[in-house]
């Protein structure tokens, strides 16, 4: 079941904000919206505490990696529970369960990390959290309007979230440095709950389990991994995600060495570049918002991808800071146009009842992103950040160029 306008001024909704035309689609935005500012608290606070204790780029680097880790193994389960139950109750039990995670790093970041190791597992539990999260919220997102508005609703849900998320992510860095750390956690950990409390009721009246029924959910995890491996043009979307995942979006395992050592920022600096960022995201997204149902939808994917490679491998290079605050516009920019852009052609290319498990398999792909990670990390920590940077960036348009070569289908979508 789609939700419908108020009224028949409605019937037809057009510009960039049409998705906020169906009431179900308003509430399930605010929810999500809320939901992601505990994400970005969580990674903010999380790089720059081990950074600052540990003086490590690899280790501050290792904590995006061992949160992405787990989705190799509970993504594809995670998209087919989106698929086989409620989606609202799905948010809410991982909020609650991502607030007691944040509890649990904020008694050890009070403690000045000790013991360092279990930072590490704790993240690890987080990321399973994540596998949960993406599919049934995206599977909310898309459910809320009809097939024509599905584009529309991703970007507007993508440019709200990471709005809201800059604010927060400029907050987090205040607090930080004013409140500290453990604060800080505890103040992401209830967004997550208040987030999952506003899923809930906004999930009421929309059809979020698959028409479908399987004899359980280990048959919709192979019944789903099965259609995405024999679909060309969504296997050809989850190649490409998975190389951008491991080079591009990388560069937040960095953020808070390019803020400490190259651009010589403290805590409140990391919070205006990852603001800056998110504005940028913002922009990416509202772009996507004006274009509507654009029809050549591959080639603008391959379009991005470029983009954000060359963003990516000019931000930092300059060394300066002002500099720095506005190409990482353009990286953010870039990085929210790709996420969205990947994530409707998914839904559109897909049957309606296998959705949650499409996200899941794309979050199964950026599972991948761990070996960015740990080798954006050591390769920063040996030759410098920029340069791994820069590298990364190139390699991003590279795979840009060789997906337009090589991928008829995605040209033609």
């Amino acid at each position: 079941m789609t939700s419908s306008p108020t009224s028949s001024t409605f019937s037809r909704p057009r510009g960039p904000l049409a998705a906020f035309a169906f009431p179900k689609f308003r509430r399930i935005w605010l929810a999500s919206v809320i939901f992601s500012l505990g994400n970005w608290g969580e990674r903010l606070a999380t790089g720059w505490v081990v950074l600052n204790e540990t003086d490590d780029v690899f280790l501050a680097a290792a904590t995006f990696a061992v949160r992405q880790a787990p989705q190799l193994i509970f993504a594809p389960i995670g998209g087919a529970v989106a698929d086989r139950f409620s989606r609202g109750k799905i948010v809410l039990v991982v909020g609650i369960y991502k607030a007691l995670i944040l509890t649990a790093l904020a008694i050890i970041a009070a403690n000045g990390l000790e013991p360092l190791w279990l930072v590490f597992v704790i993240l690890g539990f987080s990321g399973v959290g994540l596998s949960f999260e993406l599919p049934a919220i995206q599977g909310m997102v898309t459910s809320s309007v009809p097939r024509a508005f599905r584009m529309n609703a991703v970007a507007v849900q993508s440019t709200g979230m990471r709005a809201v998320g800059a604010l927060g992510a400029l907050a987090a860095g205040f607090a930080i440095s004013s409140l500290g750390v453990p604060f800080t956690f505890l103040a992401s950990g209830s967004t997550f709950v208040a987030g999952g409390v506003l899923s809930l009721f906004a999930n009421r009246g929309l059809q979020t389990r698959s028409l479908v029924k399987t004899e359980s959910v280990v048959r919709d995890v192979i019944d789903g991994l099965k259609l995405m491996s024999t679909l060309p043009i969504v296997r050809m979307i989850l190649i490409t995600a998975v190389l951008v995942e491991i080079f591009g979006f990388a560069y937040g395992a960095v953020m808070p060495a390019v803020a400490k050592n190259a651009l010589n920022v403290d805590s409140e600096g990391l919070g205006t570049l990852t603001m800056m960022a998110g504005f940028g995201s913002v922009i990416g997204s509202v772009f996507l918002m004006i274009l509507g149902n654009y029809r050549r939808k591959g080639l603008l994917l391959i379009g991005i991808a470029i983009t954000y490679g060359t963003f990516l491998a000019t931000f930092s290079a300059p060394g300066s800071y002002a500099a720095a605050l506005v190409l990482i516009m353009g990286v953010g920019a870039s990085a929210a146009a790709f996420d969205a852009m990947q994530w409707t052609l998914l839904q559109l290319n897909v049957p309606d009842e296998m959705r949650g498990r499409a996200v899941g398999a794309w979050v199964f792909a950026i599972g991948f992103g761990w070996i960015g990670h740990l080798g954006m990390g050591a390769v920063g920590e040996a030759v410098g950040v920029q340069t791994a940077l820069a590298g990364a960036g190139i390699f991003v348009v590279l795979t840009g160029i060789a997906v337009y070569l090589f991928s008829p289908s995605m040209r033609r979508i």
